[in-house]
């Protein structure tokens, strides 16, 4: 039985909050193929230039996943943000800065063996990858900051990755 998820996506001008019916991970969900759309309740959007301020409110609205360039479920109580957005597999832990459609995005990336950026851009068949302890720093708004435990990035809207250290 789905179950509501409160989810935040960040396309390159807006932020859309909402609550979306899931009976699988985020991650998961995003990767899915079957389903382009992410469908929305309670939906509240703002210009990413002034996200404090609620331009529409709607009880239903949906999304393209391909426009989709950041997204997450904000902390709630009891479950740890990065457990529910996907599974535990031995991985390597990469710093890394992505460039994205509206956005810079500076976190963990996190792969099964040696990073080889190339690779990770050709051969991956999933769009969106998990990057743990997030900062999204927006370009509409370089003084409202992200911080979150865990998002996933849409891979086909990025423009630049680069490893730090």
């Amino acid at each position: 039985m789905a179950a509501g998820t409160d989810v935040v996506v960040l396309t390159a001008r807006h932020s859309i909050s909402g609550q979306v019916m899931l009976d699988q991970r985020l991650s998961d969900f995003l990767n899915d193929r079957r389903d382009t759309a992410i469908n929305l309740r309670e939906t509240k959007i703002a210009r990413l230039n002034e996200p404090s301020r609620i331009l529409q409110q709607h009880a239903e609205s949906v999304i393209q996943k391909a426009w989709a360039v950041v997204a997450f479920e904000p902390p709630s109580k009891g479950v740890n943000a990065g457990q529910r957005l996907f599974g535990y597999v031995p991985k390597l832990r990469h710093q890394a800065f992505l460039v994205l459609e509206g956005m810079e995005v500076r976190g963990t990336l996190h792969t099964a063996g040696p990073l080889d950026l190339r690779r990770l851009l050709a051969t991956t068949s999933d769009s969106f990858v998990p990057i743990t302890d997030a900062v999204v720093t927006l370009y509409e708004n370089d003084r409202y900051v992200i911080e979150q435990p865990a998002i996933m990035v849409n891979i086909r809207l990025l423009r630049y990755i680069g490893t730090i250290g």
